[in-house]
């Protein structure tokens, strides 16, 4: 979890196989995880220039048949601050789930792909028939799973009813809480995988308690995070910027909500019963800045997401709400915290954390 303090200090891994990176500081290197497979310092490329603004099978429709546990109530969104939130469970998820927050997610997941090389998961699978998608946001991961795996039964939940009504056949979506009991038999899931749930699950031992139940034995678990931190290796980052004032105000609001949950998973999964544990972090740079052309391309799409969709995502509801701003105060310093990052002259990045277990295959 981060906590709130100054720059240069940073929540340290519960888990002894892994270690948290140093938060960015003004002029300290970055201590990266031991298990991570990508190294920095990231070097950047001389005179880098601003960016500009960039551009960013057949199916049958399921109908709304394939969504069940539906209620009127949760199609009553709630609006605050120009965003339109959830209705079901409200206030229980601090991102929006309109227009605009949909596509950051598609753009998200394909920011996913990038660091894993196109793949759609870091597990390696073989012929699952059963797999499960917490959180499933768009159904972009489930839909593209269906396609990878046309034999499995691919289960998305989520709180909004945002996904898409034209899926493939063996996938199907369903509005549900996963910190309610869940309705599914027991060993049943061959795989079971959930992204970006930090700030939004306030009970992750239950959680991990249930996937441990209703996966089978020998199946698979993973959980995939961005850190909700960003890092700098070259004192880029000042203390009289307002990205840096940004950072440190949404570290002292966003710690005690658990955004930076990844550090803290290996020892959860471990203590709900799962097995081989690893955590594996991938480097996603804030902009075109590093010389390396794979993370420039990465840096590009989370810089354009980041500007102009999540920044706000992140910020509007967590500092009005938590931090007491005007949303207008917000507001003014998003716009000065955008005009600095787009110079490309702060060099941040952050990391997607992916952490996997497998239940026994002897657990009963």
């Amino acid at each position: 979890m981060s906590s709130p303090g100054k720059a240069g200090t940073s929540p340290k891994a519960t888990s002894p196989q892994a270690k948290s990176p140093k938060a960015a500081s003004p002029g300290g290197g970055v201590n990266s995880p031991e298990n991570t497979q990508e190294q920095p310092l990231i070097e950047a490329e001389p005179d880098a220039t601003p960016d500009g603004d960039e551009d960013n099978s057949d199916y049958d429709s399921s109908g709304e048949s394939d969504m069940t546990s539906l209620r009127s109530s949760i199609f009553d969104y709630k609006y605050e601050n120009g965003r339109r939130y959830h209705a079901f469970r409200a206030g229980q998820y601090l991102l929006p789930n309109d227009e605009t927050e949909q596509e950051r997610l598609d753009i998200i997941h394909h920011i996913f792909r990038l660091s894993l090389d196109g793949r759609i998961c870091f597990t390696e699978l073989e012929n699952p028939q059963s797999i499960l998608d917490i959180g499933t946001g768009t159904g972009m991961w489930a839909i593209e799973m269906g396609d990878e795996f046309p034999s499995a039964e691919v289960i998305g939940t989520d709180l909004s009813p945002i996904q898409s009504e034209w899926v493939p056949p063996n996938v199907r979506f369903e509005i549900d809480d996963a910190t309610n009991e869940w309705m599914f038999p027991k060993d049943h899931f061959d795989f079971i995988h959930a992204r970006t749930l930090a700030g939004a699950i306030q009970d992750w031992p239950g959680l991990l308690r249930q996937c441990y139940e209703h996966c089978k034995p020998g199946g698979a678990v993973e959980i995939v995070e961005g850190r909700a931190n960003f890092f700098c290796d070259d004192g880029t980052l000042g203390e009289d910027t307002q990205t840096y004032k940004w950072l440190m105000e949404f570290r002292r609001l966003s710690g005690p909500l658990g955004f930076d949950i990844a550090p803290s998973m290996p020892d959860l999964l471990r203590d709900a019963g799962f097995e081989d544990v690893q955590i594996t972090q991938k480097v996603i740079p804030l902009g075109t800045w590093p010389k390396d052309k794979r993370l420039k391309e990465i840096g590009r799409w989370f810089k354009s997401q980041f500007l102009s969709m999540a920044i706000e995502a992140y910020s509007l509801a967590l500092f009005t709400r938590a931090g007491g701003w005007e949303a207008d105060q917000v507001q003014v310093l998003l716009a000065m915290v955008r005009n600095e990052l787009r110079t490309n002259k702060i060099h941040l990045y952050t990391y997607s954390a992916f952490i996997t277990g497998t239940k026994p295959a002897t657990a009963s």
